[in-house]
């Protein structure tokens, strides 16, 4: 009786196992309008982004720079960063923007399922040394026809100096020429003034951009 009340209880707990996976089925296709507003004083290049699951990312705070962020940062070129995420694993889809023009809008469509639901993107703040906007590993709203408002948050790649200067910036016309340092990416809050920069003129109140994502299937 012992041996049967043993086995029963095997294949009860079996079953219990197998329940949950068959109830979570397939992925299932989602579909988002994401609408990307820049809110600073300067164009914010190209964006390179993607969609993902959990184990993948663009950028971490307090981590190097790879060299595709570096690269865009510093300079504005997305095809780098562009080619490291897509050959990472767990990434669905990677792409590029369009650039966003101070206090406009671009939107995008991203196609995705259940089982890839983070989003990340990067874009550098033009009048800077190595600036740039984004978001890493964002959680993707399930719930329909609802807008989630997202701030996006300025970063310091530090892989160059911030001189600020003329000669290093590429909204005043340079280009692949700053100062290199090593450094972790961090906050970055605004432009400092120290050279030829200009707070009032080319940079931004803490939040540099507002992102709008809306599921739409």
């Amino acid at each position: 009786m012992l041996r049967r009340s043993l086995a029963v209880g095997i294949a009860v707990g079996a079953a219990a196992l197998v329940v949950p996976t068959l109830a979570m089925g397939a992925p299932k296709p989602l579909e988002y309008r994401i609408t990307i507003k820049n809110l600073s004083k300067a164009d914010l290049t190209p964006a390179v982004y993607g969609v993902h699951d959990r184990r993948a990312n663009l950028f971490r705070t307090g981590r190097f720079a790879s060299r595709g962020i570096a690269e865009l940062a510093e300079d504005g070129d997305a095809s780098i960063a562009l080619a490291e995420l897509k050959r990472k694993r767990f990434v669905r889809t990677a792409s590029v923007s369009s650039r966003i023009a101070p206090r406009r809008s671009i939107t995008i469509r991203v196609r995705t399922t259940t089982s890839h639901r983070r989003f990340s993107f990067a874009s550098m703040q033009v009048c800077s040394n190595d600036t740039f906007a984004g978001v890493n590993s964002l959680a993707l709203p399930l719930r329909k026809k609802r807008n989630r408002v997202v701030n996006v948050r300025a970063y310091d790649a530090g892989s160059e100096r911030n001189t600020e200067s003329a000669a290093h910036v590429p909204c005043l016309g340079a280009h692949g020429v700053g100062p290199s340092e090593r450094r972790r990416i961090t906050r970055d809050s605004t432009i400092r003034g120290v050279a030829d920069l200009r707070n009032a003129e080319h940079g931004w109140n803490r939040t540099i951009a507002r992102m709008t994502i809306r599921r739409v299937k």
